[in-house]
Order: structure tokens, then C-alpha cells, then sequence
């Protein structure tokens, strides 16, 4: 368990967490973003990016780290960064993605993210990081704000 501050930690996740990874994605993914799936049905996506051999895949990827995150002792999301990857604008600076952040609804608004992002922002700088990015779909307007 790593301590991001009193309220928020992270914990690494492997293979053996696989049914709580899948529990947790169905039960905080569907409220940001049904609008995207018609009739609501968002199982395409939660079976192709969530998949045990999607999630299989992920893991064994070198420089990637793979978390869960808690906010308050319960757990509300997940949390991955991708290390010594190539941002598409300036594939000459070394960066890091961070390649999936998904936060449930109770963990929204309270600087979750924030601090999640300055402890990833320190730890890309200690691998000789240059750059952070993300994506965030233009649907998404707390994204966008964030």
C-alpha cells in the first residue's frame, strides 16, 4: 500500500484481483459514461479493455504500474501509468501516459485526482520523465476541466 496522503492510497493490483477489478469497473464506469452506449449497454467495452486477458496483458507490460485506488479505507478506483512511452506530439521527449484513471462517484470532487496526479508527476520526474499526458474524451466534461 502506498500512502498518497490521510485519504488516499494506492495498492498494486495483480492477476489474483481480477474479479474485484472487474466488480469495481462495472459499478463506477457506467455512471460516467452511459451516455456513450445506446440502450446503456456498455459491455463491449468493459469486455474488451477488461477482459482477464486484456487485464493479463496490462500487467506483464514492462514500465507500467497498475493500481487500485482507496479513498477513505474504500476502494474507488484504478489508477494506471504507462512509463518511458511516446507522446505523439514530441516523440523526442521522454513521458509517461497515464493510460487509465477511473474514479467512482463518491471519490469525485474531493482532489482525488489531483493528488493522484502529483504523486504520478513525481514519480515519472524519478524515471527520467519529461512529460505527462493523458486523454480524456471531449464528452467528458470534468475531465476537460480537471
Amino acid at each position: 500500500m502506498i500512502h498518497i496522503s490521510a485519504n488516499i492510497q494506492v495498492q498494486n493490483i495483480t492477476i489474483d484481483d481480477y474479479s474485484i477489478l472487474n466488480t469495481l469497473i462495472k459499478t463506477i464506469y457506467p455512471p460516467a459514461y452511459k451516455h456513450l452506449w445506446k440502450h446503456g449497454d456498455y459491455s463491449f467495452y468493459i469486455n474488451k479493455f477488461f477482459s482477464k486477458e486484456n487485464f493479463q496483458k496490462e500487467l506483464i507490460e514492462t514500465n507500467s504500474a497498475y493500481y487500485f485506488v482507496l479513498y477513505k479505507s474504500e476502494l474507488v478506483g484504478i489508477f494506471r501509468i504507462k512509463y518511458n512511452c511516446t507522446f505523439p506530439d514530441q516523440p523526442d521527449v521522454s513521458s509517461s501516459y497515464i493510460h487509465r484513471i477511473y474514479l467512482g462517484i463518491n471519490a469525485q470532487g474531493q482532489g482525488v485526482a489531483e493528488l493522484l496526479f502529483n504523486w504520478a508527476e513525481t514519480n515519472c520526474k524519478q524515471k527520467g520523465n519529461k512529460l505527462v499526458w493523458l486523454k480524456a474524451m471531449d464528452t467528458q466534461i470534468q475531465a476537460l476541466r480537471f
